[in-house]
């Protein structure tokens, strides 16, 4: 080769040598620092425990730190809103719940942010069906029944839910929607089940660990779960679909996600590092006494979840201010 040739093809070698080498090298890379789960509720809250089971897990399989940075306020949109403004290089994370990333506009939640214009679906975690609990002083001991009692007594009954928008909330307009009923919402700022308990408020869609306790102690009664099959955690149950109210689904459930623009590569290695903690016996055990089930579904699916349900809120948008009586 002539060695004028050499002298100007070395610099083209050289530089395709180092591209090829690069790409490689750069997933590999990943993580190249500790990462940070930002979960958008207090710390204690059955979120953060879930949160603390993943970070755990995947510092462990991915060899790195993953710190917890808890981030309540405003039904999660601000730890939400915190993560889609993050730099996408995936070592900034978001462990969500549903009414978060699926309510805009709806229910009272108009959050900065549009979620899949913001942040990418990595994974769906979890979901947690509530249970209709009614107080003593109810005598109804049947969906149908408790729903021919607040028929016959407009205006007289109120559900506590443990803030707007989320699930136990939607659910309780989904009954009133369904059932034709005018059920006054009651927003709480911590657990609503003591004003159940009490009798200040006749009914709630709670959370099903924090309600089985008391319905087995006797002092709340339970009617049914909110999900469209019976939950493991009290299988003598019915459902809301099986009580006279086909179709009938309000759950919660929780998800991994990360900022927009983050690297494909990224995305798919943290889908199946969460799909492998999730399949541990370790983390299904804890999970199961959580009362939460594992979908198993991925980025794809979870994108197509998050699209459905934010149809499925968008409206009719009930009142949502409803002030303790």
């Amino acid at each position: 080769m002539h060695p004028l040739i050499r002298r100007l093809i070395r610099p083209v070698l050289c530089c395709a040598l180092t591209l090829t080498a690069s790409a490689p090298w750069a997933q590999a890379a990943y993580p190249a620092k500790p990462i940070r789960l930002v979960v958008p509720f207090a710390a204690g809250s059955a979120p953060d425990a879930l949160g603390r089971l993943l970070a755990q897990s995947l510092a462990d399989s991915m060899a790195t730190t993953v710190n917890v940075e808890n981030v309540p306020g405003a039904g999660g949109t601000i730890g939400v809103d915190r993560v889609a403004k993050a730099g996408p290089d995936g070592h900034t994370l978001l462990l969500s719940g549903d009414a978060a990333l699926v309510l805009h506009g709806s229910y009272g939640v108009n959050p900065p942010y549009q979620t899949l214009r913001d942040l990418a679906p990595i994974a769906q975690l979890v979901v947690t069906p509530n249970v209709l609990v009614v107080s003593n002083e109810v005598p109804a001991r049947t969906v149908q029944e408790l729903v021919a009692l607040a028929r016959s007594q407009p205006g007289r009954f109120s559900y506590a839910s443990a803030g707007i928008g989320l699930s136990q909330h939607r659910a309780g307009e989904l009954l009133n929607r369904m059932a034709g009923l005018d059920l006054v919402h009651v927003p709480s700022s911590t657990s609503p089940l003591p004003d159940v308990v009490s009798g200040r408020v006749q009914l709630s869609f709670a959370n099903i660990v924090a309600a089985l306790p008391l319905v087995r102690d006797g002092k709340l009664r339970a009617l049914a779960v909110t999900s469209l099959t019976r939950s493991a955690a009290a299988p003598e149950l019915p459902t809301m679909h099986e009580s006279g109210l086909p179709g009938f689904e309000s759950v919660a459930w929780f998800g991994l996600l990360a900022p927009a623009g983050t690297p494909p590569a990224v995305l798919q290695r943290l889908e199946a590092e969460a799909q492998k903690a999730l399949a541990s016996p370790l983390m299904a055990a804890r999970l199961a006494a959580m009362g939460a089930t594992v979908p198993n579904i991925g980025a794809a699916a979870f994108t197509r979840l998050i699209q459905e349900e934010t149809l499925k809120w968008a409206a009719p948008s009930p009142a949502t201010a409803a002030q303790r009586p």
